[in-house]
């Protein structure tokens, strides 16, 4: 279950039904306490999965980039992703994964103030797609707003999640002093990787 609308953050979320529904009083009640949502009958694969009643947007979408190319998972097109967030007194601690031809390379930094890596290490390829699968299957990344601004805040946490794709492509998400609602679940994607390292986040 989706347990927050990715686009405003509300938990009035339910699974969208899609086809010609057999209405019975149980599935009367359900769209009464919003625990359902009817799409309707036409499918095409690639319908979003839930209902936000908040914002009124469907959301939870398969992750798939439409291009030139036709049609491409991000899981399997993302070839680097670089995440930082911090301040201007305590740094800006940096997690860079990049996926090769041959290697997938962990570079992790404290901060510009000091530019030596606290940790360099070859990723698994099961860390690699773990990485992939939760950015885009857990937190719903393609569907999030590309900034987020606080301009009542002038100093404060500014914070980073740069994408790189296939055939140069870039997906960019920040923000300063404001947040996209899977926040607390994208620290704690990375947290692992900064702990690892020794760095505090």
């Amino acid at each position: 279950m989706m347990r927050k609308c990715p686009k405003c953050g509300s938990r009035r979320v339910a699974p969208i039904l899609y086809g010609m529904p057999a209405y019975s009083e149980e599935m009367e009640q359900q769209l009464k306490e919003e625990k359902l949502y009817l799409g309707g009958c036409c499918i095409s694969g690639m319908e979003p999965t839930y209902h936000c009643f908040q914002c009124k947007k469907d959301v939870g979408a398969p992750p798939i980039l439409l291009s030139k190319r036709g049609e491409e998972d991000y899981r399997d097109v993302v070839t680097s992703v670089r995440f930082s967030d911090g301040g201007f007194f305590g740094g800006y601690p940096e997690v860079l994964a990049i996926k090769g031809k041959d290697k997938i390379t962990l570079d992790v930094r404290p901060g510009f103030r000091e530019p030596e890596a606290y940790l360099q290490r070859l990723m698994t390829e099961q860390e690699w797609n773990k990485l992939m699968d939760r950015l885009f299957s857990k937190l719903y990344l393609h569907e999030w707003k590309k900034n987020y601004v606080d301009p009542n805040v002038l100093d404060g946490e500014q914070w980073e999640l740069e994408l790189k794709l296939s055939g140069g492509r870039v997906r960019n998400y920040g923000g300063s002093n404001a947040f996209p609602p899977y926040w607390a679940e994208l620290k704690t994607t990375f947290r692992p990787f900064f702990k690892e390292a020794g760095v505090k986040f």
